[in-house]
């Protein structure tokens, strides 16, 4: 692998609420970073988006060591892609029963949005509103598909973008873990090049902050954990309406030293 990430992330309770139903998870040796967006009454919300992050990487981990091919498995994408969907598919059947099991997390459920390095390209697990975008060569660029009624009316042309981003309806999501017992998770994988940056999100910074102020905010910070930081207090500064966590994975290329390493360890495997 030519490529290796530099992950950062940051996580804020906002302005407006009290508890923190966000969860973030980075894994560098991975090369794994993970976001969900809670939902539920009580503390179920902080729950499913805990569970979620942590069932995700766990099983993924596993599947990484033992090589295991999913049971359903879908050709169009690399056996890591597969493996990190069957793993969110998981982490939907955790969060799922233990919203039926007890009245106080009853209808609990999570947005997801997990993006992995894989070789030349980056694979993505996701569902729900969260969002991951891509800055290349300064342009910034939406690479996931919100799960949600109202951009469901944009893709449909029934709704101008405009028009969803003032609609009462906008917090109503079609897809999520823990709604439903099998619901459909996206993958997708995209090549990569030096010096991208990905950057995972939870709708608490794109519902406070425009796109072009977060890519503006983005290209002032070439320190990543300064980016974050400048993208929370934004968000922040802008009323905190919401939980707001970002997470910015930086490709960066291996220096001869670090591929040397790698060629050394596979030829010991």
């Amino acid at each position: 692998m030519r490529f290796k990430t530099e992950i950062c992330f940051l996580s804020d309770v906002g302005k407006m609420r009290k508890n923190n139903e966000d969860s973030a998870l980075v894994d560098n040796p991975l090369g794994l970073a993970i976001v969900a967006d809670g939902m539920g009454g009580h503390s179920s919300g902080e729950v499913a988006s805990q569970l979620a992050v942590k069932v995700t990487r766990d099983k993924f981990g596993d599947m990484q060591r033992t090589g295991l091919k999913p049971g359903s498995y879908d050709e169009k994408y690399s056996l890591e892609a597969n493996q990190l969907g069957f793993a969110v598919q998981l982490a939907n059947s955790v969060i799922y029963e233990a919203g039926n099991s007890t009245p106080e997390n009853k209808g609990m459920g999570t947005t997801l949005s997990s993006l992995l390095l894989n070789r030349e390209k980056v694979s993505i697990a996701h569902i729900g509103d969260s969002r991951i975008y891509l800055l290349r060569d300064g342009v910034l660029e939406q690479i996931t598909e919100d799960h949600s009624l109202v951009m469901d009316h944009v893709r449909k042309g029934l709704l101008t973008v405009e028009q969803a981003e003032k609609s009462p309806l906008q917090n109503i999501l079609t897809r999520a873990l823990g709604a439903q017992k099998t619901p459909q998770v996206d993958l997708k994988e995209i090549d990569v090049f030096e010096k991208d940056r990905f950057l995972l999100c939870t709708d608490g910074l794109f519902k406070a902050v425009q796109e072009d102020k977060i890519a503006e905010l983005l290209k002032e910070n070439a320190d990543n954990q300064k980016a974050c930081e400048a993208l929370v207090t934004e968000a922040n500064n802008n009323g905190g309406p919401d939980n707001v966590t970002v997470v910015i994975v930086a490709i960066k290329k291996k220096t001869l030293k670090e591929t040397v390493s790698d060629m050394l360890k596979k030829s010991y495997a």
